[in-house]
Formats: structure tokens, C-alpha cells, sequence
């Protein structure tokens, strides 16, 4: 069985997913289970360069699955498929518009085994955004020691943490640390490039309670991480070593809003997975 799950939902993002796709094929950790959830109008694996970047990552060791899947339910029903087919200890969820260095996924791994929290995160920098510093934006809470469950509520100072991954304000941050330094800080949630524990994971729900949701919304990396904050305690890493190709996003309706936020669903969910808590974390950032 492979240590780790890569699993990456895509919808009409080609040339995105091909940019993905290079970064996981040139990652230091070679022997993992990629599985790809394609929506696409037309399926991606008709596209010779993604079969080429299949082919590589299945030459360098690994084992590759990929799924065209219309009907289009919305994002956390792809979630939900992705996490049944993974069988590894930890997945990485990869969105289709990120690109990995080549230490990251050995790096995550290597976190998240010795501080066996639910989750890391390494949030992608916007470099469109490099030369534009928001000092106002830039306070970040770093872990001191292990990391431990914490509960972030909504609308409470430490909600606020989330400025911290807007534009490249976690990138201007990284490059003020010593050469070669790395460190672990606290979040709201991350998206993007996030390593879960998968038991952890699928002990409180994954991402079961799509069919709760209509069908253009978003929020569902938001509440699964606030519940395993709760339960076991989250974080992200800098420098994360990630980009994003900032593509549009794909979860709106033709409006160009959505319909329904999963965060709604956040005081059943707490009920259900994590009535007994950490306390509330309020306090400054």
C-alpha cells in the first residue's frame, strides 16, 4: 500500500492541470497513489500531454488513477469521491491550478508524522502579487512547540488569520526567515495543497455531507478543518513552496455567486464530531 494518497478534482482547467501534474511528477517522494476526478467537458486524458505526465509519474514508481465523472455535483462531492478511493495512511488534496516544488510532499509527510495534528497546509503564493507588500495583512502566528487542537470561531479574532493567505503575503513573510529556515503556523483553514491524516479524516465525516449542500457553493475545506482543529489541531508550513497559476475560480453558478456556504453546516457538525473541544480560540493575532 502506498504511504500517500494525491488527489486532485478537476474541472476545465487543462492547461492548469498539466502545470499541476508537472509538479507531482518531479517530487522527491515517488511511491504514492495519484488519483485524479476529472468533470471536465471534455475528459483530460484525451490531452497527449497529460497522458505523457501520467506515463512519467507511473515510470518514476507510482501508481496513477484517473476518473472522468460527469454528472457535476459541486466541489465536495468530488472531495468525497477522491477520499474513497484513497487507501494510504495520509492524501494530499491538490487543486488543479498549484504547482509543488519538489521537497514539498516529503516535507508535509515528514510534518505531519511527527506532530500528528489532522492536517498541513502549504499555501500556494499569487505571484502576480510579488511586488505588492500589505504589511497590514501580514501578522502570523507561529507554533511553538507541538501542534494541539484549538477551536478557531467564526468571527473571532483568530478567524482573522486568513488575511495571512491573501495575494503573497505569506510569500513576502517566508523571505524575511533565515535561509533555510522553516516554520509551522497557525490558521483559520488553507486550501490549496493540504496533507491529511486520513483516518482523521474520515472519523469526522470527510466530506459525507455534500448532499446537504446545493450544488455551486464552497466552504468545504473550511468546515472539515474546524472540526479537526477541534479534534486534533491543524497548521500550515512556510515557506510552503507552492504557486498558484491564478486561474478563475470554477465553484460559481452563472451569476458568478454561489449558492450556499458549508460553513452553514458547522453547529451540526460540531455536534456530531467534536462536542467535546478544545477551547475557543479568540484571542490575538
Amino acid at each position: 500500500m502506498k504511504t500517500v494518497a494525491i488527489l486532485i478534482p478537476t474541472y476545465n482547467r487543462l492547461t492548469s492541470l498539466a502545470m499541476t501534474l508537472s509538479g507531482v511528477a518531479l517530487q522527491e517522494i515517488t511511491n504514492f497513489h495519484l488519483v485524479v476526478a476529472d468533470q471536465s467537458a471534455v475528459p483530460a486524458d484525451e490531452s497527449r500531454t497529460i497522458k505523457a505526465l501520467f506515463r512519467l509519474i507511473e515510470a518514476r514508481g507510482s501508481q496513477v488513477d484517473y476518473f472522468h465523472r460527469p454528472p457535476v455535483h459541486g466541489i465536495a462531492e468530488q472531495r468525497d469521491f477522491l477520499l474513497k478511493q484513497a487507501k494510504s495512511d495520509y492524501c494530499l488534496y491538490l487543486d488543479d491550478d498549484v504547482l509543488m516544488e519538489p521537497w514539498v510532499l516529503e516535507r508535509m509527510v515528514s510534518i505531519l508524522k511527527r506532530e500528528k495534528c489532522a492536517f498541513i497546509g502549504a499555501f500556494g503564493a499569487g505571484l502576480s502579487f510579488r511586488n505588492q507588500v500589505r504589511p497590514d495583512q501580514q501578522s502570523i502566528e507561529f507554533w511553538d512547540g507541538t501542534v494541539h487542537p484549538e477551536a478557531v470561531e467564526p468571527n473571532s479574532t483568530a478567524w482573522e488569520r486568513w488575511n495571512i493567505h491573501r495575494a503573497a503575503n505569506l510569500y513576502h513573510i517566508a523571505e524575511r526567515l533565515p535561509p533555510g529556515e522553516f516554520r509551522l503556523y497557525k490558521v483559520a483553514w488553507v486550501g490549496g495543497c493540504v496533507l491529511y491524516d486520513r483516518r482523521k479524516l474520515i472519523d469526522v465525516g470527510g466530506y459525507s455531507f455534500w448532499e446537504q449542500l446545493p450544488r455551486f457553493h464552497s466552504g468545504e475545506d473550511v468546515l472539515v478543518q474546524n472540526i479537526l482543529m477541534r479534534r486534533w489541531g491543524g497548521c500550515a508550513m512556510i515557506p510552503s513552496g507552492t504557486y498558484f497559476a491564478e486561474c478563475e475560480t470554477t465553484v460559481l453558478n452563472e451569476a458568478g455567486s454561489i449558492d450556499g456556504h458549508a460553513l452553514e453546516l458547522l453547529p451540526g457538525m460540531i455536534a456530531r464530531y467534536a462536542s467535546e473541544t478544545a477551547e475557543s480560540t479568540t484571542g490575538n493575532v
